[in-house]
């Protein structure tokens, strides 16, 4: 019987995170040839518009899946299904208001256009339940295989697009929903037939639907508030300033993203992983350290090779007016360091005993980058959209730790290096070499878990 581990399960996330965000910025690529700047912002702007309202839809169940299957692997079958009944009930009244939302606030929009993303939101929505009992019962490959599936659609669809000179959002939008939908049927399909049914019991928290709904309910209120963190400062230039800036701060966060892949999939591999000793102290303390101990061994590579590739890509594959875009992704890289450094931290509050803390952490990120944007923009319009991101990310690191109890150093230190180092490389200044000091750390972090290793293969 498998069952969820970190390396393995972090690798098979991370690896086809790699491969989808590779195709996802061709996607982009061909998005901002084919459409215009301030079209291509306005598609962005609904997409993710979409994608926080059809959120709550999710209610947090998935989160309750991938927290309690594993030790009840035997029960997935039952727990996906509930949770579905549930989520379809949910959203009926969030398809209807979404829609009614929708066309008040872009009134000159396609009705195609904003139908089509919408169908994008739900799709995804709709296959989160099968892919964290995917990920809990120890199958985080599958989840991996078809979320490259759905990537590999999209983009031939995009690309088709393009050679026939199509030029309109809209149909750019259609193409998107088409692989969505493909990947969900795929997901729901595969998620039935390694679905368990053998008799395991799960949590008293399952035993109704009000209960479930309440254990559920700190992450359903912070997954309403979570799609702020990567989507909040585009929304406030899109008020503060034009579509134009939007386009180009997404053409950055895109390259932000991509680099986010190991960190999410991180995120998803140690939830499972932390979950399945949530009863055991000092087994959950062990396994918290040694993600911490892989976050600092990746840091230094991701922002040595996140500068190096973005600043010889983003100049060669967009045109000519997202030139800057370089400079924005090099103030958001320290928002990357800050996330990557957080993230044990960040799913002990997720996966512990008390998963309001979590949502009390979301909600001040949220303050501290909605407050700071609001500020900056007006000031240093898309400059000001990036320091305010990095400003929620600091937030998330130092809280999460503080929520947590921990009063470790090294990780705010390396914080503010990382800081340091983003600044001076959006300058292009030498004084960016100070970032080498994180290639101290991380050589005594990488002994630590070679350590582990021979002892785990010893016993």
């Amino acid at each position: 019987m498998r069952r969820p581990k970190l390396g393995r399960d972090t690798l098979w996330l991370a690896s086809s995170d790699g491969f989808a965000i590779i195709l996802g910025l061709i996607g982009q690529i061909i998005l901002a040839k084919a459409l215009l700047q301030s079209d291509y912002g306005l598609l962005v702007v609904i997409l993710d518009a979409f994608a926080t309202m059809y959120i709550l839809i999710d209610a947090g169940l998935p989160t309750i899946i991938a927290r309690d299957v594993p030790r009840s692997p035997g029960a997935s079958r039952k727990a996906v299904r509930r949770v579905l009944k549930l989520q379809a009930l949910i959203a009926i009244p969030f398809l209807i208001g979404s829609g009614i939302l929708a066309t008040l606030v872009w009134e000159e929009a396609p009705p195609g256009l904003l139908f089509a993303c919408s169908l994008v939101a739900f799709g995804h929505i709709m296959s989160y339940p099968h892919k964290a009992m995917l990920r809990a019962i120890g199958e985080a490959r599958i989840e991996s295989l078809l979320k490259l599936i759905e990537r590999a659609i999209t983009t031939g669809f995009y690309w088709l697009f393009l050679s026939n000179n199509y030029d309109s959002p809209e149909i750019y939008a259609c193409g998107f929903s088409i692989g969505v939908f493909i990947s969900l049927i795929a997901t729901l399909w595969i998620g039935e037939r390694l679905s368990r049914d053998e008799g395991d019991t799960l949590p008293d928290s399952w035993n109704s639907s009000k209960s479930l709904l309440i254990s559920a309910l700190p992450f359903a209120v912070t997954l309403g508030i979570l799609p702020y963190v990567t989507k909040l400062e585009k929304f406030l230039l899109a008020g503060l300033a034009t579509y134009d800036d939007v386009s180009l701060y997404h053409v950055a966060q895109l390259a932000w993203i991509a680099g986010l892949m190991l960190p999410q999939a991180m995120r998803a591999a140690l939830l499972p992983y932390l979950g399945e000793v949530r009863d055991k102290p000092r087994k959950f303390s062990s396994r918290m350290l040694k993600a911490h101990h892989w976050t600092i061994a990746i840091l230094p590579v991701g922002i040595i090779s996140g500068h190096v590739i973005v600043s010889f890509s983003i100049p060669r594959v967009f045109d000519s007016g997202y030139a800057q875009a370089v400079e924005i992704f090099d103030i958001l890289l320290a928002g990357w360091a800050m996330t990557l450094l957080s993230i044990p931290w960040y799913v002990a509050l997720q996966a512990g005993k008390n998963p309001w803390r979590f949502t009390g952490l979301i909600s001040l990120v949220i303050f501290a980058a909605g407050l700071s944007g609001w500020i900056l923009i007006p000031i240093t319009g898309v400059q000001g959209a990036a320091w305010a991101s990095v400003i929620g990310c600091s937030v998330m690191l130092s809280f999460s730790k503080l929520l947590c109890g921990d009063s470790d150093r090294l990780t705010d230190l390396l914080g503010l290096l990382c800081v340091a180092t983003c600044y001076f490389l959006s300058i292009n200044s030498n004084l960016a070499l100070v970032g080498l000091i994180t290639l101290i750390p991380a050589k005594n972090s990488i002994d630590f878990l070679l350590a582990q290793a021979e002892i785990s293969e010893e016993e």
